[in-house]
């Protein structure tokens, strides 16, 4: 913080290697500049502005001093890059410990005074002010103090700058990192079907393996499913025995000893880690699903007993595992249609406490999501069809929807995974209001971050992970790797929100482990996401109410075809403008258009 040193000191390098003075050269140019700062402004954070370039000094060329120099010869070596690597043992003394006890007291005063005394204490202490040197040691410590003090003064040690602000986003390089990898020890190559994780913490996953594949699995498969601790990669903590391979496992949220597996037969396996890897009970034939059970789901009863699965025999099932032997409830998944109702097969599942008890959301073979409402005493009923045509939705994926995920900060919103994209959803609207790009692959399944409500990852048949983070930006993906060299099956992220575990085509569960920028959360985060949910579900139904009034226009008019939905472009416009200026965009830069 003084001024700098006088001269600068300029060194010239020739070009083609290192050049050695031959004799001392004239002094160069000197210059100066002092630097005036006041003494209270030392150790305050510097505050920069854009200035214009001024040039401070130069040097001119001289292509006479080259000759000053003269090239040096040019030196071969040759360097081992091999690490010395050295062993040794060493054996240390054991430390002996004992507990001692202490008495402290008050000290400093002369033996002939009793400290516990106050009268005493108040005696000696009038009779030291009164003694002359005494005013003399007071002085010359103060001299040693003052100094100090006015330094203080000057310069405030204790200021906490930028104290009580906190930045909406800090801009960081996104990364994750591979923790571990799980190998499926079966000789013949099975998918990782679905991933669950310990309640309890991060400590130990539940991975299915099967093949999926049509007429590709052998009768000599194993049908084993495995349990691992990510503190040991090599072996298994225990397996999962069955007659048929399982499709999807999941740990009961209330008692992590029991486990409900749905497999490849149909069947539902309940097992109890206290008792064994064989489950302890099994759903009977006759009531079972008749294609294999792709998603189960624990509820949320008093006892933990009860579960949902759902399958592509178009059924949804609920069970008490206390009694497999009979089904509670049961929902036939169809299109709607009154004459000749179509049964769609289920691939996935979700339910949570949060969004309620009695909603489910149902994923189908054809694109179509389904939320199925299960009331005390009545049949379970399907209430709303997200992205049928003919049930006046829109927006339907174009193949299976192999994943149907709840945000966990907003309920009433959701994700459905399928075809090349991923598509979010709200409960009142039967059309998609956000939607990703289309990959150059398939999606095969995603997931929410539980810790950031505007994170979520989605896996890709090509191997790659993408995280995307809509309170970053909505437009590209955010953080994209390279996992694995075969098709990405399943992902399931911990509670924690810092790991993530992903499972491949090949048998493998790989742990990656998520930076801090994607698992802390900020305090505005989940505001700010919730606002950005409801101005898109408001330009949607915008939108919506303009081609019902455009709709009803044309059928009063008697002009167009009876189905036709022609919107009037001038309105459209006006509409969309007006929708921007109310949310403070433009219609160029805004996100409300991030549905590509």
């Amino acid at each position: 913080q003084g001024p700098l040193p006088k001269h600068l000191h300029l060194l010239i390098r020739r070009r083609g290697g290192c050049a050695l003075p031959r004799a001392s050269s004239p002094a160069m140019n000197e210059y100066e500049y002092i630097y005036m700062k006041k003494r209270k402004d030392f150790g305050r954070y510097c505050n920069f502005d854009d200035v214009e370039p001024k040039i401070i000094g130069e040097v001119q060329e001289d292509l006479t001093r080259g000759d000053m120099y003269i090239e040096q010869t040019v030196l071969n070596c040759t360097l081992d890059n091999i690490p010395l690597w050295s062993e040794h043992s060493v054996n240390t003394a054991r430390v002996q410990m004992k507990s001692r006890a202490m008495l402290h007291v008050e000290g400093g005063w002369p033996r002939e005074v009793d400290y516990t005394e106050a009268q005493e204490t108040m005696k000696w202490r009038k009779r030291l002010e009164k003694d002359p040197s005494f005013v003399g040691a007071v002085r010359t410590l103060c001299k040693n103090t003052v100094t100090c003090i006015e330094q203080n003064n000057t310069i405030d040690l204790f200021e906490h700058y930028f104290h009580c602000e906190e930045p909406e986003h800090l801009p960081e390089n996104l990364t994750m990192k591979t923790v571990a990898l799980f190998k499926d020890p079966a000789d013949e190559t099975r998918s990782v079907t679905k991933i669950g994780w310990h309640p309890e913490g991060p400590t130990r996953i539940v991975a299915s393996y099967s093949n999926l594949r049509f007429q590709r699995m052998s009768d000599d498969m194993p049908t084993a499913s495995f349990i691992w601790d990510i503190s040991e990669r090599n072996v298994p903590l225990t397996e999962l025995r069955t007659t048929s391979p399982l499709i999807s496992c999941q740990y009961n949220l209330k008692n992590p000893d029991v486990l409900v597996g749905g497999c490849y037969n149909g069947l539902l396996n309940h097992y109890d880690l206290r008792t064994g890897p064989a489950p302890v009970g099994k759903s009977a034939v006759e009531v079972s699903h008749y294609d294999p059970v792709y998603d189960v789901c624990w509820l949320g009863g008093k006892l933990g007993t009860e579960c949902t699965s759902v399958s592509s025999d178009g059924r949804l099932l609920f069970w008490d595992v206390r009694k497999m032997s009979e089904f509670q409830d049961e929902c036939v998944l169809t299109d709607g249609s009154k004459d000749e109702p179509k049964t769609l097969g289920g691939v996935s599942l979700e339910w949570t406490m949060e969004a309620g008890p009695t909603k489910f959301l149902v994923g189908t073979e054809h694109g179509l999501t389904m939320l199925i409402n299960r009331r005390a005493k009545k049949a379970p009923e399907i209430g709303t069809w997200f992205g049928s045509e003919d049930r006046g939705g829109y927006g339907r994926h174009f193949g299976p929807v192999y994943g149907v995920k709840r945000n966990p900060f907003h309920p009433k919103f959701f994700m459905t995974i399928g075809d090349w994209c991923a598509k979010m959803w709200i409960e009142e609207l039967k059309g998609p209001m956000l939607q990703t790009p289309y990959y150059p692959s398939f999606l095969s399944a995603g997931a929410w971050s539980p810790t950031r409500a505007g994170v979520f990852l989605l896996a890709r048949q090509d191997g790659r992970l993408d995280v995307w983070d809509y309170f970053y930006r909505m437009n590209e993906v955010s953080l994209s790797q390279k996992i694995s060299d075969y098709s990405l099956t399943s992902i399931n992220v911990q509670a924690l929100g810092t790991l993530a575990a992903v499972g491949d085509s090949n048998g493998v569960v790989t742990l990656m482990q998520l930076c801090d920028g994607l698992a802390q959360p900020t305090s505005i985060e989940k505001n700010l996401i919730g606002q950005m949910f409801d101005r898109e579900t408001k330009r949607e139904k915008n939108l919506e109410a303009i081609k019902k009034a455009s709709a009803a226009k044309h059928k009063d008019g008697g002009g167009g075809q009876g189905g036709d939905r022609a919107i009037d472009q001038t309105e459209y416009d006006a509409r969309e403008k007006a929708f921007f200026a109310e949310v403070g965009m433009t219609g160029e830069n805004g996100t409300g258009g991030a549905k590509g």
